[in-house]
C-alpha cells in the first residue's frame, strides 16, 4: 500500500519558535508542521548545532522552496525543521513542497515578508485627524505595542520621523519628547495585552503636528542595541523614507470625525490607552478634551496617568476653561 503524499498548510510553515505564522525571510530556519511529512521513527543530522550537517536530503526528505533546496536538519512524520534557502524573494508568494521517497506533496504558497522594516499608512490620512503607521519588521524583533510608558509621546526605543520637502519636522513642545534608548523591559505594564490588531502600530498625531494637507515622508527607527551574544547580524534598524499623503479636512469632518469615535468608546483598558485616546489627541480642542476629561479619574492607574500626560497636548488657557483645577502631573513614571 503506497503512503500518503506529503501534505500541509501554508500557516504550518513557521519561523522557528513562532507558535503563529509570520512572514519569512530567505535563510531563516523555520519548521514544517503536517502530516505524511518524513519517516517514523524520525531522522536527525549529526549536530544540529552545527550548519555545516545540515543536508539537502535527510532520510529521503526534501524541502523544495521555488524549486531550491532547503537544508534540512530534522525530519519525522509530523514535523521538518530546515533552513530556507538564500534567495532575494521579497513580499511575495513562494512555492514550498515536500518530496517524500520520490513522492511529492502538492506544491503550497507561503509568504516572504521583507527582510526590513516597512510602513503603511492605515487608511486615508486627514490633516488635522488621527495618523496611525503599521510597522512591519522582520521576524525575531518582536512585536512593538503602543504606549510604551504613560506619557503619549514616549516611543520607548524606537522613534518616527517626519519630513516636507527634504526638510525635519521638529516633534511637538513636548517635556522630554524625542528619540531615546530605553531597554524593553522598562515598559508600562498594561491591564492585558491589546488586541493583535493594535500591536505594530503607532500614532504619528502624538509626535508631531499634522494640521496640514500634502505630501510628507516618514521614517521609523530602531534604537535598540543588538541582544547580546547574537550571532546573525539585525536586519536594518531602520525603514526606508516612506510617502505620506495629508488629505485636507474641514472642520465639519473633524468634528464627524469625533462625534463617531465617542459614540461608544471601549470598555477595555488595554483598547482605551493603544487606541481610543491616542487618537483624541489628534484634535486637541474643547471637545478631545471634554471626551478625555473622564478618563482622569477613572479606577485603572495606567489610564488614569496617561490621560493626565495627555492633558500636555492642550493649550492651558484651555485647559483652565475646560477643566479648571485639572493640570498634568509634573513628573514621569519610571
Amino acid at each position: 500500500m503506497c503512503a500518503a503524499p506529503p501534505s500541509f498548510r501554508a500557516e504550518d510553515v513557521r519561523p522557528q519558535g513562532a507558535a503563529e505564522p509570520h512572514p519569512l525571510r530567505p535563510g531563516m530556519a523555520a519548521w514544517i508542521f503536517g502530516e505524511s511529512l518524513g519517516p517514523s521513527p524520525a531522522c536527525t543530522v549529526s549536530n544540529t548545532m552545527d550548519p555545516g550537517t545540515y543536508v539537502p536530503e535527510l532520510c529521503g526528505v526534501q524541502v523544495l522552496v521555488g524549486g531550491l533546496p532547503a537544508r534540512l536538519l530534522y525530519v519525522s512524520r509530523g514535523q521538518i525543521n530546515l533552513v530556507l534557502p538564500e534567495h532575494a524573494w521579497e513580499d511575495e508568494w513562494v512555492d514550498v513542497q515536500v518530496v517524500r521517497d520520490g513522492s511529492a506533496g502538492p506544491p503550497v504558497a507561503v509568504r516572504f515578508g521583507n527582510d526590513r522594516t516597512t510602513l503603511a499608512v492605515e487608511g486615508p490620512a486627514y490633516a488635522g485627524l488621527p495618523v496611525w503607521v503599521r510597522i512591519e519588521r522582520p521576524w525575531g524583533l518582536g512585536e512593538l505595542r503602543y504606549p510604551f510608558h504613560t506619557e503619549p509621546w514616549d516611543m520607548g526605543a524606537v522613534w518616527m520621523e517626519v519630513r516636507r520637502d527634504g526638510r525635519l519636522l521638529e516633534p511637538l513642545p513636548l517635556p522630554t519628547i524625542g528619540p531615546a534608548n530605553t531597554p524593553d523591559g522598562m515598559r508600562v505594564s498594561l491591564p492585558q495585552e491589546p488586541p493583535p490588531g493594535l500591536l505594530n502600530r503607532v500614532p504619528l498625531h502624538v509626535l508631531y503636528a499634522l494640521d496640514q494637507p500634502g505630501r510628507y515622508e516618514i521614517r521609523f527607527r530602531d534604537l535598540r542595541p543588538p541582544p547580546p551574544g547574537r550571532a546573525a547580524p539585525l536586519p536594518p534598524a531602520q525603514s526606508a523614507w516612506t510617502s505620506l499623503e495629508l488629505e485636507p479636512a474641514t472642520e465639519s469632518q473633524r468634528a464627524a470625525w469625533l462625534a463617531k469615535w465617542t459614540a461608544q468608546p471601549p470598555a477595555d483598558e488595554a483598547e482605551i490607552v493603544s487606541s481610543y485616546l491616542p487618537s483624541l489627541l489628534a484634535l486637541r480642542d474643547a471637545r478631545a478634551l471634554r471626551a478625555l476629561a473622564p478618563y482622569l479619574d477613572h479606577p485603572n492607574l495606567v489610564v488614569r496617568r496617561y490621560a493626565g500626560y495627555a492633558l500636555y497636548y492642550f493649550d492651558p488657557a484651555l485647559r483652565r476653561r475646560v477643566l479648571p483645577g485639572r493640570e498634568p502631573p509634573p513628573g514621569f513614571v519610571r
